[in-house]
């Protein structure tokens, strides 16, 4: 574990230890939180886990945006802190059929094929018209148990359950911010999607 100080010496962290779980404090001495997360998210893949004082829904909004996976809200205790970050790492050490779709298929394909789109889920890889595509985890997960059911309608709760995990207390505002990055990243357009489907009031479905 290592513990840092100010803005300068958490990015360069970022980038020299390419840390798997980033634990991120909005409300920073002498700097912007938010910048800062967006600034640690093109510097490292990892999971980030953001922590603030503000408990409003425009806060985790701006939180998601900005490139964390998760966004909580203080005062939180260290037992939760450390419950949480035991539960995301299992999932980063789970395989991946494990952690985002082994619910839905006993044997998925390794690679699924929707038009342009190509999901290698095997190898965490995603080309649209044989352009690699550039995803988080999160993102990638929330993918990948689409990928499973093409066609069929994943349930916002199924997703929190399997990317977050099913102890997961937070908002399910996750879902919806995550999803349109996905969606931008996909060229899919946010108001009116043609390939990531949103089933009102239910989940979401992969058009096939």
């Amino acid at each position: 574990m290592v513990v840092t100080d100010n803005c300068d010496e958490a990015l360069t962290a970022a980038k020299n230890l390419q840390p798997r779980i980033i634990l991120l404090d909005a409300d920073v001495r002498g700097g912007d939180g938010m910048q800062l997360c967006r600034r640690m998210r093109t510097l490292s893949d990892g999971h980030i886990t953001m922590l603030t004082a503000r408990r409003d829904e425009g806060t985790t909004i701006a939180g998601l945006a900005a490139g964390a996976d998760d966004v909580l809200a203080k005062p939180i205790s260290s037992r939760e802190i450390a419950a949480r970050i035991r539960a995301i790492r299992r999932r980063l050490h789970a395989s991946p059929a494990d952690h985002t779709v082994g619910s839905y298929s006993e044997n998925p394909p390794a690679r699924q094929v929707f038009g342009r789109l190509c999901v290698d889920i095997a190898r965490r890889e995603v080309f649209l018209a044989d352009e690699q595509i550039s995803l988080t985890r999160t993102e990638f997960e929330i993918l990948a148990m689409l990928a499973q059911r093409p066609g069929a309608v994943t349930t916002r709760q199924e997703m929190l359950d399997a990317v977050w995990g099913s102890r997961w207390a937070g908002s399910i505002t996750n879902i919806h911010v995550h999803i349109g990055h996905l969606r931008r990243k996909l060229g899919d357009d946010p108001a009116r999607p043609l390939l990531v489907l949103n089933v009102r009031g239910i989940g979401y479905r992969l058009a096939v």
